[in-house]
């Protein structure tokens, strides 16, 4: 195994170890629900990870349809391509079909991430809530896709992208980058809190 591939493994293992502590603490800190529930849990549930994510059910994404799809195509790059860094520490060798598209996907989301860090940058309104995570994690992200789309396209490069994503990895716990796990459990809680309260669902 070659010394990048264990930087990456390594990157992993801490990664997933800090996000599972974390995981588990959040239960210490939730209140017990004790008023008599009006409504479904679980329609709350369904309505958090369906529904909710449409762009006409928030109210920023249907005033700002081309950041919202930005968003989307950002998000399904980063997720392909963590996917993907995962993958090089096996023996597979994708058909190139797939690798190319893979690699336009890299592209895309690439550009959407850097033009939504340039938005955030130059529009007044955003700039005065952003912090340097913000900046910190899209441009770590946009690093790892670039480093993904090298190698797509010469897997000589294969060592440049594990190490850009193990760098994203050890980052991940510890700013908002750790959401690409929590928003499983952030959205099944608001979920279950307003179907419950009969409020969404």
């Amino acid at each position: 195994m070659t010394a990048s591939s264990l930087l990456l493994l390594a990157a992993l293992a801490l990664a997933a170890v800090a996000l599972v502590r974390a995981r588990m603490a959040i239960g210490s800190v939730r209140a017990r629900a004790f008023a008599a529930p009006r409504g479904s849990e679980a329609a709350g549930v369904r309505y958090s990870f369906t529904t909710a994510f449409l762009p006409w059910a928030k109210e920023s994404a249907s005033a700002h349809p081309g950041t919202y799809l930005a968003g989307i195509a950002l998000h399904a790059g980063a997720f392909a391509m963590l996917a993907r860094l995962v993958l090089t520490l096996v023996p597979i060798t994708l058909p190139p079909p797939l690798e190319q598209v893979l690699a336009a996907l890299y592209g895309i989301a690439l550009a959407c991430g850097l033009a939504l860090l340039v938005k955030r940058r130059v529009n007044r309104p955003l700039r005065a809530i952003s912090v340097p995570d913000d900046v910190a994690a899209n441009l770590l992200v946009d690093v790892a896709l670039a480093a993904a789309l090298t190698a797509a396209l010469a897997p000589a490069a294969t060592p440049l992208f594990q190490a850009a994503g193990a760098a994203l990895l050890l980052y991940a716990p510890l700013g908002k980058l750790r959401h690409m796990v929590f928003i499983v459990t952030s959205r099944r809680l608001w979920g279950r809190f307003y179907g419950r309260r009969g409020v969404r669902g």
